[in-house]
């Protein structure tokens, strides 16, 4: 009768119902890369807060699936078909290193699925938080890890010297521009002006802020303005380590500037730099696995008890024997 009882238990009885959340997952999985996609290509916070809700979303099916679903082959099946949706919302950006960040995340979510279900077969009491402890880390590495290379990936697919292209470049640069902290501390701040243009406004505010600058003639302030704006490009100049055009963008020159310095590295150090910015993505988001985690784990706990309140699911109790060894 227990043995019976135990395979009872050990099988998958409700197909679909798997099948729903497997559907769930896959579909979660998919909008999460076609946000990420759309929010790299054009650095719209909206796409980025919606990239995360999914991200968040996709967590909480994974990890009940680790509770619900009791055949490791199974489940196995169903984080594949999830990490192939990673790569079809990526269908026009493909590349091997996205293939490759795609496997990554395919070998570790497994990891992350065979954790849990070995958490709770050595468990003799359903224990959630400690389950979703096992799980959820290995899991946000994963899809950290696939943002990380999709992110280096996808940013500088067009640009052949560089592995960030300009227009991406100019997008992750002009949130921080247009923070209301920055124009209030610099007002007229702008990167996409011209040099010259930048710097002279810069003058312009120095002296508009100087009670006794402001009280020169005109003719004398505009030369101060012309002597400080000549200063700010010379400044600039240097700090880029290359002549600057007044009458191009600053973030362009910026720009021009950098793959002229990635270019000038020696090709040892090029190879490595994609790989080091793809780490730093990878670092920021795992910095933040705790209260990802906890969220999470939150919102899988209340399916979770909806589930055995509406009867969708139930608490058994598994005979079982195991060995033990004693001094005779």
């Amino acid at each position: 009768m227990m043995d019976n009882q135990a395979q009872a238990i050990e099988v998958d009885r409700s197909i679909p119902k798997i099948i729903v959340l497997a559907a769930l997952g896959i579909i979660f999985s998919f909008f999460f890369g076609y946000f990420l996609k759309l929010f790299i290509l054009e650095s719209r916070l909206d796409f980025l807060l919606f990239s995360f809700l999914v991200f968040l979303s996709f967590l909480t099916v994974f990890l009940i699936g680790v509770f619900f679903i009791k055949s490791g082959f199974r489940a196995s099946q169903i984080i594949f078909l999830e990490s192939l949706a990673f790569l079809a919302a990526f269908y026009n950006h493909l590349s091997v290193n996205i293939a490759i960040g795609a496997l990554a995340s395919f070998l570790i979510l497994l990891w992350a699925n065979y954790s849990g279900r070995l958490e709770l077969e050595n468990m003799m009491k359903i224990r959630f938080w400690r389950v979703g402890k096992k799980v959820l880390p290995k899991a946000i590495a994963a899809l950290a890890l696939f943002i990380g290379i999709a992110y280096v990936s996808v940013g500088g697919m067009d640009e052949k010297e560089f592995f960030i292209s300009q227009s991406t470049f100019e997008k992750m640069i002009s949130p921080v521009v247009n923070m209301k902290i920055v124009q209030n501390f610099l007002p007229g701040f702008n990167l996409f002006l011209p040099v010259g243009e930048l710097a002279k406004n810069l003058a312009v505010n120095q002296i508009e802020q100087n009670s006794q600058l402001k009280l020169l003639p005109a003719n004398v302030k505009n030369q101060l303005i012309n002597q400080s704006a000549k200063e700010l490009e010379d400044k600039f100049s240097d700090f880029i380590g290359a002549p600057v055009n007044p009458k191009i963008g600053t973030l362009e020159t910026l720009y021009r500037a950098m793959v002229k310095k990635f270019s000038e590295l020696p090709e040892n150090i090029r190879v490595v730099v994609p790989v080091g910015v793809a780490v730093l993505i990878f670092l920021s988001i795992i910095s933040l696995a705790l209260p990802i985690r906890w969220l999470a784990t939150i919102l899988a706990y209340f399916i979770y008890e909806i589930c055995l309140a509406l009867g969708l699911s139930v608490i058994m109790l598994e005979g079982r024997s195991r060995e033990i060894i004693i001094l005779k």
